[in-house]
């Protein structure tokens, strides 16, 4: 499925979100019996579509669902970040409560619970505040955790994610100055990209504010 997953991701660039969902649907969907690179690459689809104002209905239930069986806050920051991903969009904040709680609670010694307490949980709730339409402050917590995202694990196309709720934040934030300076880096990597063309306009019509120090 993840080479498909990245098929998909050539689709959205194109803005061919259709095309996208028949990839999820064929390849993708997250469910109870799914693995957790494949509710991975599920939770990451559809948030990319929702970052692209694409309505993706009651697809994020099952793939909340499918996280039930591996989302702890103990093991991997980086499958958990998944999980809040899906869990918001199921609107079970409780579960999203939960993992943030687990991860404050572990014992830093441990070198996972210290790789989720500095890397996780900033990221963790970031998502979280983007999604409750708290932009400023999911600027606020993402921002500075871009810096350290290699820490965070997958791929360069999986942690893009991060740079992209970060500048969609921005710009939903009306921060116009910090949203046009994050899109035009992200043109400068991929210039033809219709999700980067997309933002720098959306950024072109936002506020003046700059971001936070790094």
């Amino acid at each position: 499925m993840h080479n498909r997953w990245h098929k998909a991701l050539f689709h959205l660039a194109i803005d061919q979100h259709e095309e996208a969902l028949v990839i999820y649907y064929r390849e993708g969907r997250g469910d109870q019996n799914a693995i957790a690179i494949d509710l991975v690459d599920a939770s990451a689809l559809l948030w990319r579509l929702q970052l692209n104002r694409q309505d993706v209905g009651g697809r994020w239930s099952e793939v909340a669902a499918g996280w039930d069986s591996y989302a702890d806050g103990k093991l991997y920051p980086f499958n958990d970040g998944h999980a809040v991903m899906a869990y918001l969009g199921a609107e079970r904040d409780q579960d999203v409560d939960r993992l943030i709680e687990t991860i404050l609670r572990e014992d830093t010694q441990c070198q996972t619970a210290q790789w989720a307490r500095e890397t996780g949980l900033p990221l963790t709730k970031g998502f979280a505040a983007f999604w409750r339409g708290d932009y400023r402050d999911a600027v606020e917590l993402v921002y500075p955790a871009r810096y350290i995202a290699n820490s965070f694990g997958g791929s360069h196309a999986q942690r893009d994610i991060i740079d992209w709720t970060l500048t969609e934040a921005a710009s939903r934030a009306g921060m116009r100055s910090s949203a046009e300076a994050l899109a035009q880096g992200r043109l400068a990597l991929k210039p033809h990209s219709a999700i980067n063309i997309n933002l720098l306009r959306q950024s072109r019509a936002s506020g003046v504010e700059l971001l936070p120090a790094a």
